[in-house]
């Protein structure tokens, strides 16, 4: 991918991150804490480190399942991978989000 291409597909990320929204916040993903990091390769593969706001709570596991759903349907990215960081039983978060 050249370097143009894949500064767009930063881009295209990003700009999905800033309109995303936490359940329980009125704010954005990239006004917020919850994503801690963001590395897009060259070869279109996305990896976000994650904090949830709330570590039990169903609901925001399903919305971050609805955001790598979204992620991957952005041209260019090849795979989505997230790590859960910050809460009781980040392994199984990160399982279940990257089955």
């Amino acid at each position: 991918m050249s370097k143009r291409k894949h500064e767009a597909l930063k881009r295209r990320v990003v700009r999905l991150l800033s309109n995303w929204k936490d359940p329980h916040q009125s704010v954005p993903f990239t006004q917020s804490d919850i994503v801690q990091e963001i590395d897009v390769a060259e070869d279109g593969e996305t990896n976000l480190t994650i904090k949830p706001s709330r570590p039990h709570c169903p609901c925001c596991l399903l919305d971050l399942d609805s955001l790598r759903e979204k992620i991957c349907e952005i041209k260019g990215v090849t795979f989505v991978y997230f790590t859960i960081v910050g809460v009781p039983a980040s392994e199984r978060w990160t399982r279940i989000l990257n089955r």
